[in-house]
C-alpha cells in the first residue's frame, strides 16, 4: 500500500496574485492617505492664522493699533500653529500692514513646513475677513484648497 503524503500550502500563483491584489490597493490608498495628510496641514495652519488673528484683535482692543512683526522679530503673537514650533505645519507668521496702515488693517500669513501636493507655500488672513494663500510663491484667490 502507498502512503499517500498530502502537502498543504499555498501555490506560486495563489501568492502572485495576492501580491498584485495588495499591490493595487496600495496603489489606490496611497495617493488618498497624502492629500488627507496634506489637508489636515492646511487645516492645522488656517486654526493657527485664527488664533494669531485673535491675538491681534486683543492686541488692537490695548493698544488701538495691530502689532507689525516678521518671521525674524519678537511679537506678542504667536507664530507657528501647532503646539510648538518645531511640530508645526505652518510656522513663519508674519504681520503686515493691509490698506492704510496697522491702525486699520492687518494680514497675516504663515509659510507651509511640508510641501504641499496642490502647491501651496502661503496661507494668508487680513483683520477685515480676506482669504488667500500663494500656490508655489504666486499670490492666488479663489483657490478651494487654500481656504475651503
Amino acid at each position: 500500500m502507498q502512503n499517500a503524503h498530502h502537502q498543504s500550502g499555498f501555490t506560486l500563483i495563489e501568492l502572485m496574485i495576492t501580491v498584485a491584489v495588495v499591490g493595487i490597493l496600495g496603489a489606490i490608498a496611497y495617493p488618498a492617505y497624502t492629500s488627507q495628510i496634506a489637508k489636515g496641514r492646511r487645516a492645522e495652519c488656517r486654526a493657527g492664522l485664527y488664533q494669531a488673528m485673535q491675538q491681534q484683535e486683543r492686541y488692537y482692543t490695548q493698544f488701538n493699533a495691530y502689532a507689525a512683526f516678521d518671521a525674524a522679530s519678537s511679537a506678542p503673537i504667536r507664530k507657528f500653529s501647532g503646539d510648538s514650533a518645531n511640530n508645526s505645519a505652518c510656522n513663519n507668521f508674519a504681520a503686515t500692514a493691509c490698506g492704510a496702515g496697522l491702525g486699520e488693517c492687518v494680514q497675516v500669513e504663515g509659510q507651509m513646513v511640508k510641501t504641499d501636493p496642490a502647491g501651496i507655500t502661503h496661507l494668508s488672513l487680513t483683520s477685515g475677513g480676506a482669504k488667500g494663500c500663494k500656490l508655489n510663491g504666486t499670490a492666488v484667490t479663489g483657490n478651494k484648497d487654500c481656504w475651503p
